[in-house]
């Protein structure tokens, strides 16, 4: 996964296209949790460059009210993101449920074309349930080439510990990283509606043209549609969404076994701690 640099529009982009690279273990994984998982998206604002800008009263609404919705309301949607490459068309899907920072869950289907296997499809699951972070990844025991045979979890401390925190961040914590990303860019509303709230961004070197959308009520994202300077297309689209006054008891629990990577993740992070029990480290 690109760190963001100083052109977002350009990354959000190209990251889009880095769905055709199913096959690498480290860009599966990074991109599910990433996606999914709100958690390690605090990790992000270390790597963001951006410089420090003054903020328009609507850039300064867009962001605190956009980053509140997606980060701190409770909420489902499932999310679409269409990226168009020179092999084909990629695309994934995220059925999402959001309560809070530790409670969270996704289940994503990735497609791509690969010039070899044709049409290749890949599912996963990341959840949250406040204890654990849970990951079930499609093909997850060849690509680590056994060390993991099944599904994952990580304690949620621990997880927190290797990147440096003390406790889960709050939406108001986010507002650094959604700044970062939005913050420098030269984003004007035209076309608005009752309904949604629309900007545009104008051409640049890299950028053929930008539009973002949002629900002029709840400023929940609605879409991305994005031309890059080699007229490749990349959108998101939100569907579905409803805002969840409370979710039933046991949404948010991970059906089936998990192996426990707490210890083995923590060792090679550098995290350090007391040696994993041998059962700890039975595959």
């Amino acid at each position: 996964m690109r760190p963001l640099s100083r052109n977002s529009s350009n990354t959000i982009i190209e990251s889009a296209y880095d769905i055709g690279e199913m096959k690498n273990t480290s860009f599966l994984i990074t991109a599910a949790l990433l996606c999914a998982a709100p958690l390690t998206a605090q990790e992000i604002e270390v790597t963001i460059e951006a410089p420090v800008v003054e903020q328009s009263a609507a850039s300064s609404e867009l962001i605190e009210k956009a980053t509140m919705a997606l980060m701190g309301s409770q909420w489902t949607s499932t999310f679409e993101v269409v990226a168009e490459q020179p092999e084909g068309e990629s695309t994934i899907t995220l059925n999402m449920s959001m309560q809070d920072l530790t409670h969270f869950s996704a289940a994503i289907t990735m497609t791509a074309e690969d010039p070899f296997e044709g049409e290749v499809t890949q599912n996963h699951t990341i959840m949250c349930d406040g204890e654990f972070l849970y990951a079930d990844i499609d093909g997850i025991a060849e690509m680590s080439q056994g060390m993991f045979n099944g599904p994952v979890k990580i304690e949620l401390p621990a997880l927190l510990g290797m990147m440096d925190m003390e406790e889960a961040p709050t939406a108001e914590d986010m507002m650094p990283m959604i700044a970062g990303m939005i913050g420098t860019m030269p984003l004007a509303e035209e076309g608005s509606t009752e309904k949604i709230r629309r900007y545009t961004m104008a051409a640049d070197e890299d950028l053929e043209s930008m539009t973002i959308c949002f629900d002029a009520v709840t400023f929940f994202l609605s879409s991305v549609e994005a031309v890059n300077a080699d007229g490749l297309k990349m959108s998101i689209t939100a569907k579905d969404t409803a805002m969840v006054e409370e979710f039933e008891e046991g949404h948010f629990t991970f059906s089936g076994e998990a192996q426990d990577v707490t210890a083995m993740l923590a060792m090679m992070s550098g995290g350090g701690g007391a040696a994993p029990a041998d059962e700890d480290l039975e595959f």
